[in-house]
C-alpha cells in the first residue's frame, strides 16, 4: 500500500491545482491524506482524485461539529478556517464521526476514516493540520491534546496518523524531539520552566511541551511509531519538509501501528522546490505484517 500525505497550502492551491493533481497522479497512491485543502475547492479536488481512481473520499469540513467555545469578555465561537483536511482512497472509506474532535478549537483541521481494503483489512486513518503557535497560541496545544486523546482511545487495530504538525523545533540523533518553547542549554539538556502567555492566556510552559510530545513522542504515548525514523533510523539526517529560508523545519510526519511493516518512506522535495506547495509531500510504503508483535502487559503478582 502506498500512502501519500501532503499539505497543499490553501493560499496557493487555486493557481497550483493542476500541478498538485498531476503530481499525485504520477505516483499512483492507494490512500492520500491532504491538509490545507481550500474549502471552496474541496469538491473540485475530490472530483479530480476520483478521476485517477481515488473514488472514495472524506472532507473534514463537511460534517465538522460546531467550533469550540472560548471566553474573552464574552463567550463567542471561533471562526471556522477556510481550509480543511481530505482523505481519499481507492478502497471504501467510512467517516470516523465527530465525538472525538468536538472539543478541538478547529474541528475541520482533524479527520478520521476507516479504510476497508480488498483483503478485508480495516485501517483507522487519522490526518491532522495542527495550527501554528505564533498565530493561534494555546489552541495549537489544545488541538494536540484532542488528537492524542483520540489516538490513545482508539482500538489496538491497524492505525495510521499523518499530517502537518507545525512541530518539532528539532529532531535529535539521540531520538529525542525538542518542541518549540523548550529551552536548549549549553550542555545539550533541555527544560520547560516557568509560564507561557499568548493572547492573554497563561499556563505552565510544561503543558506546551507535553501537548506536543503526547503525539510526536510516538509509541510510548499512543502505540504508533514514526515511519521515517523506523525506516531510516534516528541518526539519519533530518529532512527539510518546510522551508521559510531562515528556518528549515521537518513538520510533516507519518506514524503507523505495530500491524505494519514500513518497506519504504521518503519525501517528494522537488514538488515543494517547484513551488507547488510550501511543504514537501511524504510517501510511505506499507505492508501488513504476517506476524504482529505481541502486546506485553505486566500484571501485579
Amino acid at each position: 500500500m502506498l500512502l501519500l500525505s501532503w499539505n497543499v497550502r490553501f493560499q496557493s492551491l487555486p493557481g497550483q491545482l493542476q500541478n498538485v493533481f498531476e503530481a499525485i497522479r504520477s505516483v499512483s497512491p492507494d490512500v492520500v491524506t491532504l491538509q490545507e485543502v481550500k474549502t471552496s475547492l474541496a469538491d473540485d479536488v475530490t472530483s479530480r482524485l476520483a478521476d485517477i481512481g481515488l473514488v472514495h473520499a472524506h472532507c473534514s469540513g463537511k460534517d465538522a461539529p460546531p467550533t469550540a467555545m472560548r471566553k474573552t469578555t464574552q463567550v463567542e465561537r471561533l471562526k471556522r478556517k477556510e481550509y480543511q483536511c481530505l482523505i481519499a482512497s481507492r478502497w471504501p472509506v467510512t467517516a470516523g464521526g465527530n465525538r472525538w474532535r468536538r472539543r478541538a478549537p478547529y474541528p475541520e483541521l482533524l479527520a478520521r476514516v476507516t479504510v476497508s481494503t480488498p483483503d478485508e483489512q480495516k485501517i483507522d486513518v487519522f490526518t491532522a493540520h495542527i495550527p501554528n503557535g505564533s498565530g493561534h497560541g494555546w489552541r495549537k496545544i489544545d488541538t494536540f491534546n484532542v488528537l492524542s486523546a483520540a489516538l490513545r482511545r482508539a482500538p489496538d487495530s491497524p492505525r495510521i496518523l499523518t499530517g502537518d504538525f507545525n512541530e518539532p523545533k528539532r529532531l535529535r540523533k539521540s531520538g529525542q524531539i525538542v518542541p518549540f518553547g523548550e529551552k536548549i542549554h549549553e550542555d545539550g539538556g533541555t527544560s520547560s520552566r516557568g509560564r507561557y502567555t499568548k493572547f492573554a492566556v497563561t499556563r505552565p510552559r510544561i503543558q506546551r511541551t507535553n501537548g506536543v510530545r503526547s503525539v510526536l513522542d510516538g509509541a510510548s504515548q499512543h502505540g504508533l511509531r514514526d515511519a521515517y525514523r523506523d525506516r531510516h533510523g534516528v541518526e539519519a539526517a533530518t529532512p527539510v519538509t518546510y522551508n521559510t529560508r531562515k528556518n528549515p523545519r521537518c513538520f510533516d510526519h507519518t506514524f503507523v501501528s505495530r500491524h505494519f511493516e514500513v518497506t519504504g518512506c521518503g519525501y517528494y522535495h522537488e514538488w515543494r522546490k517547484k513551488g507547488w506547495s510550501d511543504h514537501s509531500a511524504m510517501w510511505t510504503k506499507l505492508s501488513f505484517r504476517e506476524e504482529i508483535p505481541d502486546l506485553i502487559e505486566w500484571e501485579a503478582e
